[in-house]
C-alpha cells in the first residue's frame, strides 16, 4: 500500500488559498509558501505547514502547485536562485524523478518553457496548468485546468489530493506549456473583451438615460445572455469592485494575448482596444479592484467630455 503523497503550495492570493484550501479539505498532507507570511495564516489554522523558501516546499513534498500573480513571479518563485522551486527539487537527489512541479499561474509561454526546462533539468516533472475560473469557483472546486506537459507529470497532478480536488474539469491539450498558455489566453481574450464591451454599453446606457437594471434584464433574456454579463453587469450597476479577478491581472493577459497575436501576425483590434482601457482604469488606481471596475475607465471619459468646454473648429 503506498503512503500518501506529500502536496505543496507556492502563492496564497485570492486564487492560490482557496485552492490550498481545497486540498486541506480534501485531506492533504500539505505545506504551503506566501512571500507574505500572514497569508499563511488561515491555511496553518487548517492544518497546513508553513514553509519559509519554495525550496523548502519542494525538497519535502511530491506534487507542488503554484499559483503566482505573473510571470516575473511565477519564475522568481520557480528559479530564482537558492531558495527557489528548482533547487529544492534538486536538492532531492536521486528522488528528484519523483517531484512534479505544477504551475497554474497565466503565464506567456516562453515564461512557461524556462521554468518547465529548469525544473526538468533539475530532475523534476513540470506540468503547465493555468485555471479558468474565479476564487468562488476555487473555493467549490470547480476551475477548468489547461495543461500541457507530458503525460506522467499530468497523471501525478491528477487525483483526489491533486487538480481533481480543485476543478471538475481537466485538458491535457499537448507535450509543452505552449499549448497550455495559449488556450488560456484564447480564453481571456474573450472574457477581457465581453466584459470591456459590456462596461462600454453600460455607460451608454446611462448616458442614454435609461435604467440600468432594465438593460441588464433585458440583456439576460436575449442570445447575449450569460453569466458572466449577468455578474459584472450587476456589479457595474452598483459600483462595487471588490477584488475577484482583478484589472492588473485581466490587463496583464490581454497584453501576453497582444503579444502573442503580434508573433503570429493575426490582427487584434478589438483586443488592442479593450486593452486600453484597462489601462486606464490601472492608471485611475483601480489595479487592484475587480476587472468590472473597467466600466470606470468609460464613465470618467463621459464625464470628462461634458465637463470640457465646447472648441468652435
Amino acid at each position: 500500500m503506498s503512503s500518501q503523497p506529500r502536496v505543496g503550495f507556492l502563492g496564497l492570493g485570492i486564487m492560490g488559498a482557496q485552492m490550498a484550501s481545497r486540498l486541506v479539505g480534501a485531506g492533504a498532507n500539505i505545506t504551503v509558501y506566501n512571500r507574505s507570511v500572514a497569508k499563511t495564516e488561515p491555511l496553518r489554522a487548517l492544518g497546513a505547514a508553513v514553509a519559509r523558501t519554495p525550496a523548502e516546499v519542494t525538497s519535502t513534498c511530491d506534487v507542488v502547485f503554484a499559483m503566482l500573480a505573473d510571470p516575473r513571479a511565477a519564475e522568481a518563485v520557480a528559479v530564482g536562485g537558492p531558495d527557489s522551486a528548482v533547487a529544492g527539487i534538486a536538492s532531492r537527489g536521486s528522488n528528484a524523478s519523483a517531484s512534479t512541479y505544477v504551475d497554474c499561474s497565466t503565464v506567456d509561454e516562453r515564461t512557461g518553457v524556462r521554468v518547465g526546462d529548469a525544473v526538468e533539468r533539475s530532475g523534476g516533472r513540470f506540468l503547465a496548468a493555468p485555471v479558468s475560473g474565479g476564487w468562488r469557483d476555487a473555493a467549490s472546486g470547480k476551475l477548468l485546468f489547461l495543461c500541457g506537459g507530458s503525460r506522467a507529470a499530468f497523471d501525478a497532478a491528477c487525483g483526489p489530493l491533486g487538480l481533481d480536488a480543485m476543478g471538475h474539469r481537466r485538458w491535457l491539450l499537448g507535450p509543452g506549456p505552449a499549448e497550455a498558455a495559449r488556450a488560456k489566453l484564447m480564453l481571456q481574450i474573450m472574457m477581457g473583451n465581453v466584459v470591456g464591451s459590456l462596461a462600454e454599453m453600460m455607460a451608454m446606457t446611462r448616458a442614454s438615460g435609461l435604467d440600468e437594471g432594465s438593460v441588464l434584464d433585458i440583456l439576460g433574456e436575449s442570445a447575449m445572455g450569460n453569466h458572466l454579463c449577468a455578474a459584472k453587469g450587476k456589479l457595474m450597476q452598483r459600483g462595487d469592485y471588490a477584488p475577484n479577478f482583478q484589472v492588473y491581472l485581466q490587463q496583464k493577459d490581454l497584453r501576453l494575448a497582444l503579444q502573442l497575436a503580434d508573433e503570429l501576425g493575426v490582427p487584434m483590434p478589438i483586443s488592442a482596444a479593450a486593452n486600453g482601457q484597462y489601462i486606464r482604469a490601472r492608471q485611475m488606481g483601480l489595479g487592484d479592484k475587480d476587472f468590472a471596475a473597467v466600466r470606470a475607465a468609460y464613465d470618467a471619459e463621459v464625464l470628462s467630455d461634458k465637463e470640457s468646454p465646447e472648441v468652435d473648429a
